[in-house]
């Protein structure tokens, strides 16, 4: 009876003591857990990147929208790399039209928009003293249809320099001036546009500008020539003619004879006739003479 005895307390002792180590291994493993998560939640507070409410497209804008609620929406942005120019409330930009494609989720600049209470369309998109003129383009004016709203071009014409009907004259007459339009595509990136040819070409132009593209349209045959993106130079052309093109010189006008100056002299009046008389007196001798008078005079 004795052995038993000692058995079970032996037992108990060692029941006792993995209760106590597995007490303590819970307790070493919670304080783990709990000195982790605060090492985590200090890290994350660290690289926290403070942000700010900023106004962004809630769909892809093409050119000549006009802004409404539902385009918008307002998004946490960093606010290191927030823009300068951004907006923080919609009512801000609302009514304004786009003046440059603006992508979803974009944030929305006001250097892309343009006033809506002048017009709406092509007509808001146009800047004071700027004016919009519609030519008619073919696939050889045109460039084959590598022309799109947005790119610049020179514009050249073919025609007869007098009524003479003389050779014709090729020249540059508008240099650097923007597409607004081709056809009836205003942005260059919609993706809904109409596929087939486009027969009109609408340009950017001022008072005098629109003067030369209205005559040279009327009088002579319109060729675009498209520019370089980073082009914005302008060349001086003198224009060329049959004779230069294949290599000879051009006609040159004959001068014209210098003009004939009359002197008008006032006429002197018709001296009298004078008749001469000789008298002999003695030994002197004398001539007298004496204005011969013309008949019917007194």
């Amino acid at each position: 009876m004795t052995e038993i005895t000692v058995t079970r307390a032996g037992g108990s002792r060692w029941a006792l003591r993995a209760a106590l180590f597995l007490a303590l291994a819970l307790v070493a493993a919670g304080g783990a857990a709990f000195l982790l998560t605060r090492w985590v939640n200090a890290r994350t507070a660290a690289v926290r990147v403070p942000t700010a409410k900023v106004v962004a497209a809630a769909a892809e804008l093409p050119v000549g929208t006009r802004l409404a609620r539902e385009h918008l929406v307002v998004v946490d942005w960093p606010a290191s790399s927030r823009p300068g120019s951004v907006v923080a409330d919609p009512a801000g930009v609302e009514g304004q039209i786009v003046a440059a494609r603006i992508f979803k989720g974009e944030p929305i600049l006001p250097e892309k928009l343009v006033s809506g209470k002048n017009g709406s369309g092509l007509a808001a998109l146009l800047p004071e003293g700027a004016r919009a003129m519609s030519v008619r383009v073919d696939d050889v004016v045109g460039v084959a249809g590598f022309i799109h709203p947005g790119d610049f071009v020179d514009v050249v014409v073919t025609m007869h320099a007098d009524d003479s009907g003389g050779p014709s004259t090729a020249k540059i007459i508008l240099q650097g001036i923007k597409v607004l339009a081709v056809g009836k595509q205003v942005d260059a990136q919609a993706r809904d546009r109409d596929e087939g040819p486009a027969t009109v070409a609408t340009l950017q132009v001022n008072g005098s500008q629109a003067e030369r593209l209205a005559l040279a349209a009327a009088e002579g045959k319109l060729l675009l020539a498209l520019r370089g993106a980073a082009d914005s130079g302008i060349v001086e052309t003198r224009g060329v003619g049959p004779r230069a093109l294949l290599g000879g010189p051009e006609p040159r006008a004959e001068p014209a004879p210098p003009p004939r100056v009359i002197v008008m002299r006032p006429r002197e009046a018709p001296k009298p006739e004078k008749e001469m008389v000789e008298i002999l007196r003695g030994d002197l001798y004398e001539r007298r003479g004496f204005e011969k008078r013309k008949e019917g005079s007194p």
